[in-house]
């Protein structure tokens, strides 16, 4: 039989009415089948509870906590501390004024008016 055949087939019996007998009998079934219990489920559950519930009730207690331990000691001799000498600073070397220098200027004037080239000495 080709897949085509099949297809063929299954159309033809998608067409075709159920038989109310039948239907009858798949809801008698459902309608007498038992719910399924899941009782795999509790096994799991118990384990964790019991696991926490040991956690908490046989948890060893807490250690005491130690109160402040009081040692006799004595004072070493203080040190003495020399006084740090700091040099003073060098005082910046400031520029002399330097005295009116007479300026001179060239003047270079170029064929087109507008650029004029400009020499300080």
């Amino acid at each position: 039989m080709t897949e085509q055949e099949m297809r063929d087939l299954f159309r033809e019996m998608r067409d075709e009415p159920v038989p109310a007998d039948s239907l009858a009998r798949v809801r008698a079934r459902l309608a007498n089948r038992a719910p399924r219990r899941h009782w795999w489920i509790l096994v799991p559950a118990a384990a964790v509870a019991l696991s926490i519930v040991s956690v908490v009730m046989f948890r060893p207690a807490p250690p005491p906590i130690p109160g402040p331990v009081i040692v006799a000691k004595t004072a070493p001799p203080p040190v003495k501390i020399a006084p740090v000498q700091i040099p003073p600073r060098p005082k910046r070397a400031r520029p002399k004024p330097v005295a009116a220098v007479p300026v001179s200027m060239i003047r270079i004037e170029t064929p087109d008016p507008e650029v004029v080239i400009l020499l300080v000495n």
